[in-house]
Order: C-alpha cells, then sequence, then structure tokens
C-alpha cells in the first residue's frame, strides 16, 4: 500500500509533466494565452462602436453582435485558459511544498533534522513566496475575465465598457508581470536535483579542508545534503580498510568530476574506484539510488557553472602535473583564480601547498578599489607535505596505484589549502584585483593582477526588468480605470 508520500510524489510528478510540457516551459502557454488574450482586448478596443462591412454584410445578421464584442468574447475564453493553466501551476507548486514538507518531517524522524540546516529557511520562505504570487496572479485572472464577461454584455462603444477593457487588459498585464517574478528560481521536488536551482547557499567555508566534499556540499539544499550525509556512512563502510578515508572520498569525488567532463571512461573509472573500494562498494556506490550519475552531473553542472574559477585552477594544477612543470617558488606551490566575468559577487580562489619538511607561514593580501572589502589579509598557518605529490616528470592521466594524475592531485588538495574569498563589487565595468603572497616579514614572494568585467546577470535582469514594467503599465492602466469610472460617477452625481 502506497504512503501519503508516495502518493503526493505520484501526482506532483503528473502535474509537473503537464507544467513542464505545455504551461511554464515548452508551450509556455502561461505567457501566450494573456498574450493573446491582450491582443483581442486591443482589437475588440480598436473596433468600438461600428464594425467593418465584411462583418455588418456577411456575420453580424447571424450572431447578433457586433466584432467588438466578439473580440471581447474570444479573450474571454482565452482568459479562461489563462486562469485555468495557472490554477494547474499553483496546484503543481502547491503538491512540491507538501512534498517538501512530508520529506523534512521523514528525515526528522529518521534522527536528520533538516529544519536545524543552514539554508532551509530560504527555501521554504522561496516556495511559500511562490505560492504567494501564484495566489496573486490568478486572482487577477479571475477578475480580468469577470470584467471581460461583464464588458461582454454592454454596449461596446458605451464608455462604462472602454473602461471595463482598460482595467481587464490591466489586470491581466499585471499577472504576467507577477508571473515572470517567479521564474528566476524554478524548484520541484519530482527529482533529486529539483532544488538545487531555487537553493542559493548562504554562507560558505572560507578554506576548504576536503576541497571537492566542501564545494559539492555547499551546492547541495538541505534535504539532498541530509542524504549526503547517509551516502558517505555507505561509501565508507565500502572503503578498503589500507586507504585513508578522507583520501578515498576526495578520490571518488575527482573521479565523478573528471567522468562528467568526459576526460574518463567507465572501465579506467571502474579500476581507479576498485583501488579505493571493494570490489561489491564499486557497484554498490556506481549504482545507488539517489546519488547517481545523473545526479552527478547535475551537482558538478550547476558548481561548474556558478564556480568556474575553482575548477579553472583544479584543471591548471592537473595540466602542470600531467606535463611536469617545474615549480615557481621553491618548496611551495601557489596559484589562484577569479571568474572572468563577476555578476552578483566575486569568488577568489588561492591554493597554498608546503611541499618542504617544515612548517611554513605565509600572508596573503588581496587590494582592489572595485569589491569589497577592499583590503584583506590572511595569514596561513602551512604544515608541512605528508607526502611529496609534485613531480618534475609528465605524470600518466590513470595507472596503478596513487602515481597517476588522479591520485596525486586528490593528495595535492588533501595536503593543500584552498583559501575561498568572496568580494562584492561596487560597480559595474572593468575591475582590477591585486593578490600578494608574502611571508610573514612582509618580503613578496609572487604577486598577481588580476582584470574582470563586472555586469548584471542577464536573463535574470531581463526577468525582472520585464516583471517590473508589466507591473507599472498594468497599474497604471488599472488606476486610470478606476480614477476615470470615479470621476464619471461623481459627475453624473
Amino acid at each position: 500500500m502506497k504512503s501519503n508520500l508516495d502518493v503526493l510524489r505520484s501526482s506532483e510528478e503528473r502535474f509537473h509533466g503537464i507544467d513542464s510540457q505545455f504551461l511554464t516551459e515548452g508551450l509556455r502557454l502561461v505567457l501566450l494565452l494573456p498574450g493573446f488574450s491582450l491582443l483581442f482586448l486591443f482589437g475588440a478596443w480598436a473596433y468600438k462602436g461600428q464594425s467593418p462591412e465584411w462583418w455588418l454584410d456577411n456575420l453580424e445578421p447571424t450572431v447578433n453582435f457586433d466584432l467588438s464584442t466578439c473580440l471581447t468574447l474570444i479573450s474571454v475564453t482565452i482568459l479562461l485558459g489563462f486562469c485555468s493553466g495557472l490554477y494547474l501551476h499553483r496546484h503543481r507548486v502547491r503538491l512540491t511544498r507538501k512534498v517538501f514538507r512530508a520529506e523534512v518531517a521523514a528525515a526528522a524522524e529518521a534522527h536528520r533534522p533538516v529544519t536545524s540546516m543552514h539554508g532551509y529557511s530560504s527555501v521554504d520562505g522561496l516556495i511559500s513566496r511562490t505560492m504567494a504570487s501564484h495566489n496573486t496572479a490568478l486572482w487577477m485572472g479571475y477578475f480580468a475575465t469577470a470584467i471581460a464577461i461583464l464588458v461582454a454584455y454592454l454596449d461596446s462603444d458605451s464608455d462604462v465598457g472602454q473602461r471595463g477593457l482598460l482595467a481587464s487588459a490591466s489586470l491581466i498585464t499585471m499577472a504576467i508581470g507577477q508571473h515572470l517574478s517567479t521564474r528566476n528560481r524554478k524548484f520541484n521536488m519530482v527529482t533529486r536535483d529539483g532544488l538545487l536551482s531555487a537553493y542559493i547557499p548562504p554562507l560558505h567555508p572560507s578554506t576548504l579542508e576536503m576541497v571537492f566534499n566542501d564545494m559539492l556540499r555547499t551546492q547541495m539544499d538541505p534535504l539532498l545534503r541530509s542524504t549526503f550525509e547517509d551516502f558517505l556512512i555507505e561509501f565508507e563502510s565500502h572503503t578498503r580498510k589500507d586507504v585513508d578515508r578522507e583520501y578515498a572520498r576526495e578520490k571518488f569525488l575527482m573521479l565523478m568530476h573528471r567522468r562528467f567532463k568526459g576526460s574518463l571512461d567507465r572501465n579506467t573509472t571502474n579500476l581507479e574506484m576498485t583501488e579505493i573500494l571493494t570490489d561489491e562498494g564499486v557497484h554498490a556506490i556506481l549504482e545507488h539510488d539517489v546519488f547517481n550519475e545523473g545526479l552527478w552531473d547535475s551537482l558538478y553542472n550547476i558548481s561548474m557553472s556558478s564556480y568556474p574559477a575553482f575548477y579553472r585552477l583544479i584543471e591548471r594544477l592537473e595540466q602542470d602535473l600531467s606535463v611536469g612543470r617545474k615549480k615557481d617558488m621553491d618548496g611551495l606551490l601557489f596559484d589562484v583564480d577569479l571568474e572572468n566575468i563577476v555578476t552578483e559577487r566575486a569568488n577568489l580562489f588561492c591554493y597554498f601547498h608546503n611541499l618542504s619538511d617544515n612548517e611554513r607561514q605565509v600572508v596573503l593580501r588581496v587590494h582592489s578599489p572595485d569589491f569589497r572589502p577592499q583590503d584583506l589579509s590572511l595569514r596561513y598557518n602551512l604544515q608541512p607535505g605528508e607526502k611529496v605529490w609534485w613531480s618534475d616528470e609528465e605524470v600518466p592521466v590513470s595507472s596503478e596505484g596513487d602515481d597517476d594524475i588522479i591520485g596525486r592531485m586528490s593528495g595535492l588538495l588533501q595536503d593543500g589549502t584552498i583559501a575561498w574569498q568572496t568580494l562584492l563589487p561596487e560597480k559595474t565595468g572593468e575591475a582590477s584585483v591585486a593578490v600578494r603572497l608574502e611571508n610573514t616579514n612582509g618580503d613578496l614572494l609572487v604577486g598577481k593582477q588580476i582584470n574582470v568585467r563586472v555586469r548584471p546577470e542577464f536573463v535574470n535582469w531581463l526577468r525582472n526588468t520585464s516583471s517590473l514594467t508589466a507591473y507599472l503599465m498594468g497599474g497604471i492602466g488599472l488606476f486610470s480605470s478606476i480614477m476615470f469610472q470615479l470621476l464619471a460617477v461623481l459627475s453624473a452625481a
């Protein structure tokens, strides 16, 4: 017998299929239908009072109403479809909220409290705000339809009818703007990655202890993060006894990253995984019910889109290691990267690795007049590397043991230090960031100047601007129609 959660999931899956294919994606009827209804309302206004001759001679004697009324009735029919689409979309979002809260309750019963995790309130608030926006848009559609029906039964040339057309068109325009305001962050509970695009990490670690693990955990929504903890427990139960658990985890996540990029085929991935997992564990992890290849692809796709500088830094280290590039500084590896195009914030990643046998302290200084904070100074205590992972000779991509790219990179990232700092832009346009690495005496070890371009995120900017414009135009039209009607009533009195 199906549980209540299974019934909710099944219902959401059905409505999500309709929603994604016809309403908000695919055909996008929720935008097309109100657009056509506006077109017919404008046509009704254009032919007010006097119909064209072809209508008067051929159709009006049969239907007994003018062209303006016919166009208004067509608009009403389209508006009924628009309201039905909005209702189905809102119902799908309501089901998503029910599934989300049922999953949270189930996690709490399994002693995995989600409500205490950072980011839960933002996800729950986003779903609630989206529901409120859909309710508002739906009621605007209802009122626009009711007014259009009333206009259809009035004289098309009357002042009340013309003001009704203006009010109905204004409400439709505002409903479009209200709907557009919810499209920046889409979400669902049908797929495991359905909340990833809606989740905005409220904070991130300033220093990545376990690089890939910390990076991916930051991208996960609270529900997925709680499931990830169970996955790690299962993963460690399959780890070979002679392999360090943290090293095994980082190597596995690096394998998933390289597989996502297409750098490794399935056979090579399996061979590399047998070095850290038991034979039974390789099958269990690769065929996992939740964290399957599709979910890993979604995680890496979102992570690489959000933080390209991090992955460029990793890939540059891999390339230098593969060709046996000489170290720039004796006993110390250092690299830095920042995304070329900055939108809401800049993510600066710095990599340090002490290759010597002695503990070492370095000072990282970041200066930029175009970002906040303008001056940043951080001291890092670098422990000596447990093993000389760096090689001045070419390193193969894959081989038996840890002397290949994957093994050495996993060791470099585990023993090294990656700093992650967020810089907030002060203005748009060209900007620069100066990065200096010094010893504790203030002597410069290496300095780099990074030039970037700051600009708003275009798609979100376009949606927000369109939403605000539609709301403003609709609001002006609605206010005008109300004022015209009030003036007419007062003058008649």
